[in-house]
């Protein structure tokens, strides 16, 4: 894959492979819409309004989905509002909320055999979400399970978006001829009713794809089809990464004079629509073309720019990331002593209230109400440690993976260049391994620090997630037994839920020398009950009492006004039973 189309695939493949489905909105038909709407404050009239801005005003579609009163939906209407929503999470770059939207939907039309075509299109966007976070077998799974729909109802009519969505895939992971070839099958399976949208994505992808394979003629070809159908919609993100394209395949057959007029208005339309990636690639592509056309005055001064906008802020960026950072990262020592001046502070409080309960019953109440406030305090002063703790953690790991990790994807693209004026090759090659293993380090690290499962898939999809890597990597056996509503819980009460089961496993792997885990999570009336045991060795209750680990768990189970109980004697093992109650209102 070259250079350039990498830099631009990310932002590209949320809106080639999410939203190739969506209805093409005429002008016309806008604006008589957004008069009907004035007039009769119809739900499905917003509803439609925001599929059509999705593309072409974010902001215009998320002030219609936001005038949407859910409650009085009827179920073709709350379907179609979830879909638009899945959308719009998935254009703006939400990938985690558009996840949790359609496999939300995925639950409402599961069984229900009028809506298995759009079932069937749902699982294509969750694969190309999961495409955009570069989760490929995630990703492949999703579409194959939309192709296996499609062709066991025999929708062959519907097989045309199944292989541009295996295009995207092939296209995505450096298989470029196998993606064209899924593209031709799916440009011979269109019909008169396939979406204007669907079909200027479908050219784009192909142009993009042949431009890999530096068949510049037919990328040139099939990507003015695209840009074609992009300008007549106003799509001008797509306009701009479509003339990029263009642009490049021009550079590569030297036709210089024509690519140049391309990126000069990109130059313009990204004054409102543009990111450092897409300056970085308008610019360097200028650069090669005034060099091709050998004014060198130019070339020099876009070089110029292209340094001067985009490495300057990327390094003014990193700094600051750095330095917050530094200054506000806190770390579990900290907590624990928070903990500790937490409790003490109770017990003094206590302590003063025995020594005046015989003076008057006046200050027995003020001792009670003054005790209340403390433990209250001490709760919320732990509720909002942890959850900066976790928050900590989540933009670490962002920028860890978005920042780092691509200055060093950068640093060995700059270094690459210089291979062919480097006399020693076997260093060269180590030195660019070593920026390749700190790369997987970075990743790793980041992965480590959050667990992507819960936010993508929620707490029960989570804890199996832990529990497959606990087995894969350990000789523990786990039997567990999970049954959670989504949507019990909020966000933040989630994360502590599975940060207790993770140190309650993590205890085992490191103490109690078990060879099996037993867990369930069951919901009884207004309360979710925890139990989990192990076959290990145990430990003496009255030593452990004060572990680190034990007051990490219970702080946790506190925050979320809960109970926990345990029981182990030395060689019996260990259970723990953990009661934490719905939170209403």
């Amino acid at each position: 894959m070259s250079r350039f189309v990498n830099r631009i695939f990310i932002g590209v493949i949320a809106l080639m492979v999410i939203t190739p489905f969506l209805s093409f909105g005429q002008s016309q038909k806008t604006d008589s819409l957004k008069e009907n709407y004035t007039q009769n404050k119809q739900p499905s009239t917003a509803i439609e309004l925001a599929e059509i801005f999705t593309l072409t005003n974010t902001d215009s579609a998320l002030y219609f989905l936001q005038q949407v009163d859910k409650t009085s939906l009827s179920e073709v209407d709350r379907i179609h509002f979830e879909k638009v929503k899945g959308r719009f999470f998935t254009v703006t770059s939400q990938y985690d909320s558009a996840v949790l939207i359609y496999t939300g939907l995925l639950r409402i039309l599961e069984g229900k055999p009028e809506h298995i075509r759009l079932e069937a299109d749902i699982l294509d966007n969750i694969g190309g979400v999961y495409l955009t976070l570069r989760e490929n077998d995630q990703s492949l799974d999703f579409i194959n399970r939309a192709k296996k729909i499609r062709e066991e109802n025999r929708l062959a009519s519907e097989l045309y978006k199944s292989h541009y969505s295996l295009g995207n895939f092939l296209f995505r992971t450096g298989k470029s001829r196998e993606a064209v070839d899924n593209y031709r099958k799916s440009f011979a399976l269109l019909n008169q009713k396939s979406d204007i949208n669907f079909q200027a994505n479908l050219n784009y992808m192909m142009g993009t794809a042949y431009n890999i394979l530096k068949q510049n003629d037919s990328s040139i070809y099939f990507l003015l089809k695209a840009k074609t159908i992009y300008d007549q919609t106003n799509q001008v993100v797509s306009q701009i990464n479509t003339a990029n394209s263009i642009a490049q395949a021009m550079i590569n057959e030297q036709r210089f004079s024509e690519a140049i007029p391309l990126l000069e208005n990109n130059i313009k339309l990204l004054a409102s629509n543009g990111d450092w990636q897409k300056y970085m690639a308008a610019y360097s592509q200028l650069s090669k073309a005034y060099e091709g056309l050998e004014d060198y005055k130019n070339a020099l001064a876009y070089q110029k720019l292209r340094y001067d906008t985009v490495v300057g802020f990327l390094a003014k960026q990193r700094t600051e990331s750095v330095a917050k950072i530094t200054e506000d990262y806190r770390t579990d020592k900290q907590l624990d002593e928070a903990e500790e001046t937490a409790i003490w502070a109770t017990q003094r409080a206590k302590i003063f209230g025995g020594i005046t309960i015989a003076l008057i019953m006046l200050l027995i109440i003020s001792y009670l109400l003054f005790s209340r406030t403390i433990q209250r305090k001490k709760l919320e002063n732990l509720r909002a440690m942890v959850l900066g703790e976790e928050n900590e953690r989540k933009r670490v790991a962002k920028d860890l993976h978005d920042g780092i990790g691509v200055l060093l994807t950068s640093i060995k693209m700059r270094l690459s260049n210089f291979e062919d004026k480097v006399e020693d090759k076997d260093a060269f090659q180590n030195s660019l391994g070593q920026i390749d293993n700190a790369c997987s380090e970075v990743r790793r690290i980041s992965h480590n620090m959050v667990p992507a499962s819960l936010s993508k898939l929620g707490l029960e999809e989570a804890m199996l997630d832990l529990f497959d890597n606990v087995t894969a990597s350990s000789q523990i056996e786990i039997q567990e037994k999970l049954s959670y509503e989504v949507g019990d819980f909020e966000e933040s009460s989630e994360v502590l839920i599975y940060r207790v089961i993770q140190e309650l496993v993590n205890n085992t792997l490191k103490y109690a020398q078990a060879s099996s885990i037993q867990i369930e999570m069951k919901k009884i009336k207004d309360e979710y009950i925890i139990e989990y045991k192990d076959n290990g060795v145990g430990f003496d209750k009255t030593k452990i009492k004060n572990g680190l680990g034990l007051k990490s768990i219970a702080s946790r189970i506190d925050i979320l006004k809960g109970k926990l109980t345990f029981d182990s004697t030395e060689g019996n093992g260990v259970s723990f039973k953990i009661n934490i109650p719905l939170q209403h209102g």
